[in-house]
């Protein structure tokens, strides 16, 4: 089942409030309608941290409440000038919960080999920030995508009205009619007239039904264990670096393969705390499966990348062998904060219990532990960051996976362990000196939504709109 929460207008623009709305309507009616993945083709500038910025709290409420939020990345990884720029990732793509998907392009052609990353699609790192007590702005770094699928010139339904003889198109197609509706090479027929789009936001969907097949293969996956599977899983497109393209191409099949192996009952033990650390993760008479796929008769060797802690690449068996805390979706971990979320659902007569969210709240997690010994940290493979050298975060996703296959990186002993507010270490951090494109800047403290109690105990109600609207020419049409 499919449920449309509309929240953007004809023309692609909407109001933060809007999107705020239709993810709390998505997360108290989850359990209902047993909702299980929230798809956001939508993105929004903003300059403020994952933390405080209103459209994340909303989607770690989601994703606390057992929702696999999947976001477009953006489509801005180019500037005015046509010139590549990283450290555009929008929100709620920023968020750590999250996955965010970036946009390849298959070439008009049924390899694989031949895929690369659509240069619209946004870059990371998150460049969204704070500033300090010394008045300095601190910046999230957080390593983002976390994978791409097709999103250039996907042909789907073309939304028409009126009559058979003289249909009305839908706002896109009738304005960009030869771009986009004769150039998929289809006779229009009414009732089944098709389109072809190209972004991020046709990316994202592509990612949510492969999470779907994920959850009709074990019902029981969490949303960090599906994003992990999905990035492990994937395909490195051959030169495309971290920030380009995080783990890689989506595979459906090694990761539907994955999800097969595991426990189907993680969710709920999770849920009612009977799975600890280190616990075994498979199911009963499963095996690991081999990190190779084969698809359309060609075949290639899985990324074994997973990022954890905002700027940390795992990898290796344990990951899926044994249960991680930070597959716990109420856990969450973004470089020296880790934070645990706790639901509490509407109670009275004639309502269900446990069904109805009332209040995400979050609060510090110490003395937590967070991964377990026998994960592979790979998170110094990569060394310094350098664009020109093509280390670090610059490293292409297909060197360092290759690495891991081979044997490198460190396998943890004792795994890691929040402690008192303790820093863990800062993994992949991009200088400081380098100048990213900032996006476009969000009006700040706008008091948004309609009484949605958001992780940071804030109580947002009814009283500012703003209408954001975004110049998507660069990904409408695709590229050659």
């Amino acid at each position: 089942d499919i449920y449309d929460v509309k929240v953007l207008n004809a023309n692609g623009i909407g109001t933060i409030s809007d999107a705020m709305e239709g993810i709390q309507w998505a997360i108290y009616h989850a359990k209902e309608y047993n909702i299980r993945i929230l798809n956001l083709s939508l993105a929004a500038a903003s300059t403020d941290s994952w933390q405080t910025d209103p459209l994340c709290a909303a989607v770690r409420s989601a994703a606390a409440a057992g929702l696999t939020v999947v976001v477009a990345a953006g489509n801005f990884g180019k500037n005015a000038l046509g010139q590549e720029s990283f450290g555009t990732i929008s929100a709620p793509g920023n968020d750590p919960s999250v996955i965010t998907v970036g946009s390849s392009n298959s070439k008009d052609s049924i390899s694989r080999g031949d895929d690369t990353v659509n240069g619209f699609s946004s870059r990371g790192p998150t460049r969204s920030g704070w500033i300090n007590s010394q008045g300095v702005r601190q910046v999230d770094n957080l390593l983002k995508p976390d994978l791409v699928a097709p999103g250039n010139a996907l042909i789907g339904a073309a939304s028409t009205r009126a009559n058979s003889s003289s249909p009305t198109w839908n706002t896109l197609a009738s304005t960009y009619y030869s771009a986009l509706v004769t150039s998929t090479g289809i006779t229009p027929v009414y009732r089944e007239t098709q389109m072809e789009l190209s972004g991020t936001s046709i990316a994202a969907p592509v990612v949510s039904g492969a999470v779907a097949l994920m959850l009709q293969a074990n019902p029981g996956l969490t949303p960090p264990l599906v994003k992990a599977m999905l990035q492990y899983s994937a395909q490195p497109i051959p030169g495309a670096n971290l920030l380009q393209q995080g783990a890689g191409l989506l595979n459906v099949e090694g990761a539907v393969r994955l999800a097969r192996a595991v426990r189907t009952d993680v969710a709920s033990a999770v849920e009612s705390g009977s799975l600890r650390a280190g616990d075994h993760l498979l199911a009963v008479g499963r095996t690991l499966p081999s990190p190779v796929s084969t698809i359309n008769g060609q075949t290639f060797n899985w990324s074994r990348i997973a990022y954890v802690g905002g700027n940390q690449v795992v990898s290796g068996e344990a990951l899926f062998t044994k249960f991680q805390p930070v597959w716990d979706p109420r856990l969450l971990w973004a470089r020296g904060a880790v934070q645990r979320y706790t639901v509490s659902y509407w109670s009275g007569i004639g309502v269900a219990a446990d069904t109805f969210p009332r209040r995400i709240v979050a609060s510090n997690a110490s003395g937590q532990m967070l991964v377990t010994p026998g994960v592979v940290q790979g998170t110094a493979l990569p060394g310094s960051s350098s664009l020109i050298g093509r280390t670090g975060l610059f490293l292409p996703t297909a060197t360092l996976a290759g690495w891991l296959a081979a044997g490198s990186g460190a396998t943890l002993t004792q795994g890691l362990v929040l402690s008192e507010g303790l820093v863990l270490s800062e993994g992949l951090v991009l200088s400081e000196g380098l100048v990213l494109s900032e996006g476009l800047v969000l009006s700040e403290g706008l008091v948004l939504s309609e009484g949605l109690v958001l992780s940071e105990g804030l109580v947002l109600s009814e009283a500012g709109q703003t209408g954001v609207s975004f110049s998507n020419d660069t990904s409408l049409l695709g590229e050659p």
